[in-house]
């Protein structure tokens, strides 16, 4: 048998051949992809014309929106900046001529100095002074008070009259419906008022009828309650009431 040398194959060219079939493929994969996405755009683009299709409506109040609560008020006791020494219970060191404001909401006083706004937590106070008006305000620490935050000294005597200052929110009345109310929050301030001796801290009650049955079993301070009708809303009624307390030299426990 005589056998036939056949031609050997060019890899070079073979080499190409793929190059080319593979370089094809990814143009076809290409040209289809943005075939696809043209025709997305096309889509979202119709469908967002759509979007903005409707009727106008002017009046917002068709859409029954609910309406926005403000607040009226402030969590501090007084907004303004006060001159103030504070008597701090760490060395029993005192810083003087700050100028303050106290935060009833978190139980702190807040100054103001070189610029920035400092925060002191009541627990590092025993008391403060406003310079001004020389208040005297004292702290948790020195009544040894479960209830934290700041007490102004009324009287400063055998029996201490103090004031507490709290704040509440009372929320807002209005009814959409109607119309009606106010359509504000407010920020309302509550006194707590109490008598301090010693060690004794008490809280008096809160209404007249509360007053008089915290002193039923004390004759003089009932008969004084009733005589002069003291109402323990109003500072300048209690502080007759204290001061009565240490004319006698009565206890309120």
């Amino acid at each position: 048998m005589e056998l036939i040398n056949l031609p050997k194959p060019d890899r070079s060219k073979s080499g190409l051949s793929k190059v080319k079939v593979i370089m094809g493929i990814g143009l076809l994969l290409l040209s289809f992809s943005h075939l696809c996405f043209g025709q997305h755009s096309k889509t979202f683009q119709a469908n967002s014309m759509r979007v903005f299709e409707g009727n106008i409506l002017k009046d917002p109040n068709l859409l029954k929106l609910r309406v926005k609560k403000s607040q009226v008020g402030t969590f501090y006791l007084c907004e303004d900046w006060k001159k103030t020494d504070i008597y701090m219970v760490t060395d029993s060191s005192i810083i003087k001529g700050m100028e303050t404001r106290i935060d009833l909401r978190r139980n702190e006083l807040e100054i103001k100095y070189k610029g920035e706004v400092k925060v002191l937590p009541s627990y590092r106070i025993r008391s403060i002074v406003f310079t001004d008006d020389e208040d005297l305000f004292v702290t948790e620490n020195l009544l040894k008070s479960s209830q934290k935050g700041f007490y102004k000294v009324l009287i400063d005597d055998e029996n201490s009259l103090l004031c507490k200052y709290n704040t509440k929110v009372q929320p807002s009345s209005y009814n959409m419906q109607l119309d009606a109310g106010k359509k504000s929050s407010s920020i309302i301030k509550v006194h707590s008022y109490f008598v301090c001796k010693g060690t004794s801290l008490i809280e008096l009650g809160k209404t007249r009828g509360k007053l008089k049955r915290q002193f039923n079993e004390q004759p003089k301070l009932y008969d004084f309650i009733k005589q002069n009708k003291i109402n323990p809303k109003k500072e300048e009624s209690l502080i007759s009431f204290v001061g009565f307390l240490n004319e006698n030299h009565l206890n309120a426990n």
